[in-house]
């Protein structure tokens, strides 16, 4: 039977790239594998024909010289480059994707009588880390506070002192992996023989078997233990993530303990409002202290304080004391400012003397704001 042409082959074109032809090569290689066929024996001796159909024809494009010869001289100029037309002819390039199908089928992990190597699992380990997530108020947030909390931690076991055994005698090196915490597992494959390595099932990588537990962990090297904890949140505070390094569980085999994270959130306020760094709040003032212009209360963070209002205040009209809003940062000492919103509250209801006195009052005033308006815009219905 006549040969294929080589481009048709691999299903490119005469004046394909070396990476053209390389990546068809792939492609074909993969989905022509006869290890992708296994108990299927048409259909692998059917895969068989086509892969070394494939590689020799990438054998001869992906060399520079070869490829020269057959454009010239057709199959005749590749025959001196042949070694019996099977795997044979392949170069280093084929062997390189190879490694690729390898690689597709076993994970990457290992490949080409490959040695495993063997893992410790008696190494120290850090101790687990602790996620514990606190909602705080506002003047918390702004003023920072300390917190006691209850948590149940790992604690070294005393009893075996993690090891995991009742006692010396009753740990023994694991007869499958021989002390090694892994085992060699060969897969047949068409070219050559592949070892890969996996965790062993006996002593799950622990290279040793416990005969008898600890009475007092029952094998986890561990023992759950209530402690209290301080918090410590420091002023400034704003949605940030807190870490207390080294107060965590603790680490295997003399390891450092874990580290405990601290998730803040802050409540919203129904009188505080934060507006970057300033804290702004609502004031509600009589019409009279709005009027005069008297001493007032405000609530701030740091307790009550009295202010004077200028007379003549609006509603909306705002005072401000400085420094007396938020930390710029944590552990920062520049604060923003406090912004108070005056609200003119007008009583809804009078007694009559009340009344008397206000009208005696609105006669001897010429100001009334109404009659002014109306005069100022006589027309404004003309515009």
């Amino acid at each position: 039977m006549a040969k294929r042409d080589y481009y048709e082959v691999l299903g490119v074109d005469k004046n394909a790239s070396e990476a053209e032809i390389k990546k068809a090569y792939h492609k074909l290689a993969l989905k022509w594998h006869p290890d992708r066929h296994v108990g299927k024996e048409k259909e692998k001796k059917v895969a068989e024909e086509k892969f070394k159909e494939i590689g020799e024809a990438y054998s001869v494009l992906s060399d520079k010289e070869k490829r020269q010869n057959y454009d010239h001289y057709g199959h005749a100029g590749t025959k001196g480059f042949q070694a019996g037309g099977g795997f044979e002819g392949f170069d280093k390039n084929a062997s390189s994707i190879f490694k690729d199908i390898f690689d597709s089928f076993f994970g990457g992990e290992s490949y080409s009588r490959r040695a495993p190597t063997a893992t410790s699992e008696w190494e120290p380990k850090k101790g687990e880390d602790i996620l514990i997530k606190f909602t705080l108020n506002f003047k918390e947030a702004v003023l920072g506070v300390t917190h006691q909390i209850v948590l149940e931690l790992d604690k070294v076991c005393a009893y075996c002192k993690q090891t995991g055994a009742y006692s010396d005698k009753h740990i023994s090196k694991c007869s499958t992996c021989k002390g090694k915490g892994i085992v060699q597992i060969i897969q047949k494959t068409f070219f050559e023989d592949i070892y890969t390595r996996t965790t062993c099932p006996n002593c799950q990588g622990r290279g040793r078997t416990i005969t008898k537990k600890c009475p007092s962990c029952l094998g986890k090297k561990f023992t759950k233990k209530k402690e209290t904890i301080s918090i410590d949140i420091p002023r400034g505070v704003q949605g940030n993530q807190l870490r207390m390094k080294n107060a965590g569980n603790d680490g295997l085999y003399g390891a450092e303990k874990g580290d405990i994270y601290i998730e803040i959130a802050v409540k919203k306020h129904r009188y505080f409002q934060r507006k970057g760094n300033d804290i702004h709040v609502e004031l509600p003032i009589s019409f009279l202290d709005a009027a005069l212009g008297n001493y007032v209360e405000v609530i701030t963070l740091e307790g009550l304080e009295k202010i004077r209002v200028p007379a003549g205040t609006q509603s909306n009209d705002y005072y401000t004391l400085k420094d007396k809003g938020c930390f710029l940062g944590i552990s920062n000492s520049s604060r923003g400012d406090f912004y108070i919103h005056f609200q003119v509250v007008i009583p809804r209801k009078l007694t009559e003397e009340t009344k008397e006195t206000l009208k005696k009052i609105e006669q001897r005033s010429d100001w009334n704001p109404n009659r002014e308006f109306i005069k100022r815009n006589e027309d404004i219905l003309k515009e």
